[in-house]
């Protein structure tokens, strides 16, 4: 398939991936209210229910969108192989490990419920999130676009707007600990941290071509900001 340099706006390619991210996040919300609806509505149900329906959900279109062309190439297969061990990986996921170990020491006071938080908001979301925007919807929005700054721009835009699918999360947490907070409030602050989390690990893709560095940068900076 030959690129060409086109805009953002009215492209075919952008219309697919937010048909592909809308329904991840029906079918996330449904598996989530399925298992809620046999397990009792508590700070951590809710919580184990949202990690299980991520994870499924996430494991179910990588393993689908492994073997597309369009969203995992056979190039970045082998470069991704040929970068695994490089110094600036094994750097960085010292310091993931580190931060990890430091957020459950100094942030979660070892409350099974703030251990549940800290594993969905520091583990589970960020390889999530990662793996879905810059991997397999980088490599297919690049697909059809000559300059990867088009490509860093649109998924940056998409996976802002995402976080307004974890809504749920949000209203129903809020509800659950009886905060006086707007759960619009609260979406509304994750989207300005969204843009500057999308950005930095948007750079790091775009710069070193390696999802594993976007991987623990997002987890570094889900620890300093939990």
């Amino acid at each position: 398939m030959s690129k060409k340099s086109i805009s953002i706006i009215d492209k075919e390619y952008v219309l697919d991936c937010f048909l592909v991210l809308v329904v991840l996040q029906i079918a996330r919300i449904i598996i989530k209210n399925i298992l809620l609806s046999v397990l009792n509505f508590t700070d951590i149900n809710l919580n184990i229910a949202n990690i299980i329906s991520i994870m499924i959900v996430g494991i179910s279109v990588f393993m689908f969108l492994r073997g597309s062309s369009l969203f995992n190439p056979a190039g970045n297969r082998l470069t991704e192989m040929a970068n695994k061990y490089d110094n600036k990986k094994i750097i960085l996921f010292i310091i993931t490990l580190i931060s990890l170990i430091l957020t459950v020491v100094f942030k979660t006071e070892y409350i099974f419920y703030e251990l549940i938080v800290m594993c969905l908001a520091t583990i589970v979301v960020p390889l999530y999130e990662e793996l879905l925007f810059r991997k397999y919807l980088w490599n297919y929005v690049n697909s059809f676009v000559e300059n990867q700054k088009t490509t860093w721009v649109v998924i940056t835009i998409m996976s802002v707007l995402f976080i307004l699918g974890y809504w749920d999360i949000v209203n129903q947490n809020l509800q659950i600990v009886g905060s006086d907070k707007f759960a619009v409030d609260v979406i509304f602050t994750n989207m300005k941290l969204g843009v500057l989390m999308s950005a930095i690990t948007g750079f790091m893709k775009y710069k070193y071509k390696d999802i594993y560095l976007c991987i623990f940068l997002h987890i570094i900076i889900s620890c300093v900001l939990l």
